[in-house]
């Protein structure tokens, strides 16, 4: 096999290096651009060189991939058979005497088996090979440049397009230095665009491409010539235009006759380069766009025998880049007639341009070039012609609906034709118009009524796409929609003096938003079953996009205009939208809207709590009625939702119970604090709590729906936080209240603290006793002695606090930490506590046989020893010491007579 011979880059190198070190020196005349450029081409015609050898090799590899992974079967030769001379048969005798000494034999050595032949197995399928990605629309365009200039002699092609620049730099460096007489120079280079002319065309038959390349150099350089003769004031403006026209046309037959786009192409570029190699900047825009109407009319002449798309696309780029330049440049508000004139013209040739191409052939407007200038020429040309309108009043407006109306009107009449080649060509016209149309809609109106207008609309195109399964028109309506939803956001906050509740267009906008999208999502979820790929999900999409709308619209309107009732009529409104999405969804059996409907309610409470921090209280601003209204609309879906299969019906029913715990443990405790002071306003948040854990704690749930129906979502999932919460409110408030009863008098364990305390460890312990062994495993997966631990440690902390705030109350004993360490009464009360709590766990230990008690009993008592030592004998007075270790000492002595060491098993002996 001969190796593959590898493509080189020498000519590309030299041709792009060539070309772009002239482009660098036009510019400056300096021969350091002059080699920067051609450093710069080098390296490009490098990198496309590497590109596509990386491609090749690529497809190499693949190649070999599926070669080695999949090897074709070869086929199986048949074995050849030796020839064995065929043996007398044995006597019946000799068989039979030789039959054991066979057996005994075939039971020693191993038979040989000869191998038979068998069928070859079928080969495996290969699989099919990926598909290779599609090229982007660069790569496109760049591949088309490389091929052409590869195709045919591209050093021709290169040297025509130097030997251009370098008449250009000739024919303005003889202008500059008056080397020679100016009619002498224009001469020259007319002659010599004739002697290209003559020799391409007579070479056009012998050698066709170099043919071609010198008849388009010749072209671009009479083009040159004349239009620098007028620039000079050499041809009369007349006759010059007479001139091009001729050129324009020859170059138009000589191209179309010999059906060579080379030589269109050259010519074009060459004749459209011409201004800007001769430009003086004198600014005469006219003269430039009269030639430029004529190179245009040369391009549409070609375009009515031939469809060159890369002839269209280069006569439009420089047509409008060049105008565009001179707009930001040149222009000045007088020019504005003349100049949109121009504009015009351009627009329709190009128009014009597109069309011819369809009549020749269908357009393939998903490639580059035919969707460019399609797509590409009105977003352009109305670009420009705005900027230069935008200083009247509704003239942008009016431009676009004009543009609009021309391009549904010309669509119209190409459909009416009946020709297939205008179908796509119609649909993009179509399409153009509706845009022109709806721009002209911001340009009249604010904002919001824009928004719903293009609302509106683009549902209507989604429809009809869905109707006529167009894709196009559906994802041009989805994206229209999306449009009014930007700027629906941008005109928000602008709000008129007359606007009045309801009837106004910030909640008619919002309102529309919503009603578009949400018909939008319902024809996409209806058209799933012919949905192209990339539509997956969009009717999900277009769903939460209209009911967010529907929110924001209604909210909004609420905090407006309604302030006073601003919270209840929030909660209302959302509880209103709940039942709207469940009568959708069950009308239409539609189960998306069904789903939100569930879900919203605990996004509504979360936001509405955290709005209720401003408030001071859940039920301010008839916040009672719209929390009423909202659990009524959410215990109604999850009803309807255990009929419908809905998932998370369990977290569901636990966060309504967190949120009611929630909401009337902050409403009593605002109440209560509105009406007194003290620990009264505290006392809710755990007792809240607590009557919930209660109420979950019974051995018989009810009602029997929702909370019996679903146990394990009250009892366990909906109880633990506020089990939670319970045991943290004893913990805080244990150490951070005094307990301060106000208009009752303070007793020991029987003031509101201490009983709210106790009922919340009663709540606690009713609710673990009524929990299945199972049940208990799922709420506390640990050790249960930490589980106890924790709950001796509440109980003894609560203690310690009944007795500080006792003595406070009642023996004025201080209730700051420095006056409670300094304290004789308070700490000597301590110690003896302790030493009690002591003495009552071991003791009560030792006659249960509770080990471990009796060891966090012996803990405690080390504990009242080693304060004794530290804290009481250098803090107390001597009556405090005196009862403090008189106290824990008979404590210690009566404890290790009466609570031993409980042994380890039962049947063990106490040690004495």
């Amino acid at each position: 096999m001969q190796p593959e011979k590898q493509t080189s880059s020498k000519g590309l190198t030299i041709g792009l290096a060539l070309l772009f070190g002239a482009a660098g020196a036009s510019m400056t005349s300096d021969l350091e651009n002059f080699w920067f450029g051609a450093l710069l081409g080098a390296l490009l015609a490098q990198i496309f060189h590497l590109r596509g050898r990386v491609q090749s090799l690529d497809q190499q590899l693949q190649s070999l991939r599926t070669r080695v992974e999949y090897p074709e079967p070869k086929p199986r030769a048949a074995e050849p058979k030796p020839e064995v001379a065929p043996a007398p048969p044995p006597s019946p005798v000799v068989v039979a005497a030789q039959a054991p000494a066979e057996q005994v034999t075939s039971a020693v050595q191993p038979s040989v088996v000869q191998p038979t032949p068998s069928t070859p197995p079928p080969p495996r399928e290969r699989a099919a090979p990926l598909p290779p990605p599609e090229p982007s629309a660069i790569d496109r365009l760049v591949g088309e440049f490389i091929s052409w200039l590869k195709r045919g002699n591209p050093m021709a092609r290169i040297g025509i397009v130097i030997l251009f620049f370098g008449a250009s730099f000739l024919a303005k460096y003889a202008a500059e230095n008056s080397l020679f007489p100016i009619e002498l120079r224009f001469v020259a280079i007319a002659i010599g665009a004739f002697a290209l002319l003559i020799v391409g065309w007579r070479l056009r038959e012998k050698r066709p491409v170099y043919s071609e390349v010198l008849q388009g150099g010749g072209i671009a350089g009479l083009y040159l010539t004349v239009y620098a003769a007028t620039r000079f004031d050499l041809l009369p403006t007349g006759l010059a235009f007479g001139l091009m026209v001729v050129i324009a046309l020859a170059a138009a037959i000589l191209a179309v006759g010999q059906n060579a786009l080379s030589l269109a192409v050259i010519g074009t570029a060459g004749g459209f380069l011409a201004p800007i190699m001769v430009s003086t900047g004198s600014g005469n825009y006219i003269a430039l766009f009269s030639y430029y109407a004529v190179l245009n009319l040369g391009v549409f002449a070609v375009a009515w025998f031939r469809t060159w798309k890369v002839l269209n696309l280069l006569g439009f780029l420089f047509t409008f880049t060049i105008t565009g330049l001179w707009r930001f440049n040149g222009y000045e508000t007088d020019d504005l007639l003349a100049a949109d004139a121009f504009l015009i013209l351009f627009f329709l040739m190009y128009v014009g341009v597109s069309i011819l191409n369809c009549v020749r052939q269908p357009p393939d407007l998903k490639g580059y070039v035919s969707g460019s200038l399609v797509f590409g020429l009105p977003v352009v040309a109305f670009g420009l012609h705005a900027s230069m309108v935008s200083h009247i009043e509704y003239a942008m407006a009016w431009s676009a609906f004009a543009l609009g109306a021309f391009y549904l009107a010309l669509g119209w009449v190409l459909h009416q034709t009946r020709r297939e080649s205008f179908r796509l060509l119609v649909e993009a016209f179509a399409a153009l118009g509706v845009i022109f149309a709806s721009l002209a809609i911001p340009l009249a109106f604010d904002t919001r009524t824009t928004a719903a207008m293009w609302a509106v609309e683009g549902a209507g195109l989604l429809w009809l796409g869905v109707r006529q399964d167009r894709k196009l028109a559906r994802a041009f309506g989805a994206l229209l929609q999306i449009a009014a939803g930007l700027g629906y956001l941008i005109g928000m906050h602008y709000r008129n003096a007359d606007d009045v509740p309801i009837l106004n267009s910030t909640l008619l906008g919002a309102v529309m938003l919503s009603i578009s999208a949400i018909c939008s999502a319902y024809w996409l979820f209806r058209n799933q079953a012919r949905q192209a790929r990339y539509e997956s999900g969009a009717d999900a999409v277009f769903t939460f996009w209209g009911v967010g709308w529907w929110l924001l619209g209604g909210l909004r309107e609420i905090e407006m205009y309604f302030p006073d009732a601003a919270y209840g009529a929030a909660l209302s409104f959302v509880a209103l939208t709940i039942a709207l999405l469940a009568w959708l969804s069950l009308k239409r059996e539609w189960r998306l809207p069904l789903l939100i409907a569930t879900y919203l309610p605990p996004l509504a409470a979360l936001f509405a709590l955290t709005g209720a921090v401003n408030s001071g209280h859940p039920f301010a601003w008839w916040g009672a009625v719209g929390w009423v209204l909202l659990f009524v609309a959410h215990f109604a879906m999850l009803r309807l939702g255990e009929s419908r299969d809905v998932h998370g019906l369990n977290w569901l029913h636990a966060g309504a119970a967190w949120v009611f715990t929630l909401i009337v443990a902050w409403e009593a405790s605002y109440q209560i604090a509105e009406l007194t002071t003290g620990v009264w306003a505290l006392l809710p948040w755990g007792v809240v709590p607590a009557l919930v854990v209660a109420w979950l704690g019974r051995q018989q749930l009810s009602p029997r729906w929702p909370v019996a129906a679903r146990e394990q979502a009250y009892r366990i999932y909906g109880a633990i936080p506020a089990v939670v919460a319970t045991a943290l409110w004893i913990l805080v408030i244990n150490l951070s209240s005094t307990g301060d009863s106000t208009w009752l008098p303070y007793l020991p364990l029987l003031n509101p603290l201490d009983i709210s305390v106790a009922l919340c460890f009663a709540a606690l312990a009713m609710w673990w006793s009524a929990l299945s062994d199972e049940q208990r495993a799922t709420c506390w997966q640990f050790d249960s002695r930490v589980l106890l631990a924790i709950v001796a440690g509440l109980v003894f902390i609560w203690l310690n606090a009944a007795l500080i705030r006792t003595l406070h109350h009642n023996f004025g004993a201080p209730i700051t930490f420095y006056g409670m360490k300094h304290s004789t009464l308070v700490q000597a009360s301590l110690s003896i506590f302790w030493g009690l709590l002591g003495f009552a766990a071991m003791t009560l230990a030792a006659r249960q046989r509770w080990r471990y008690v009796w060891i966090v009993g012996v803990v405690l008592m080390i504990v009242v020893v080693a304060k004794l030592v530290v804290i009481d004998l250098r803090n107390l007075g001597a009556v405090g010491k005196i009862a403090s270790y008189l106290t824990v000492g008979a404590l210690l002595v009566v404890t290790g007579y009466l609570a031993p060491l409980p042994p380890r098993k039962v049947n063990e002996q106490v040690t004495e």
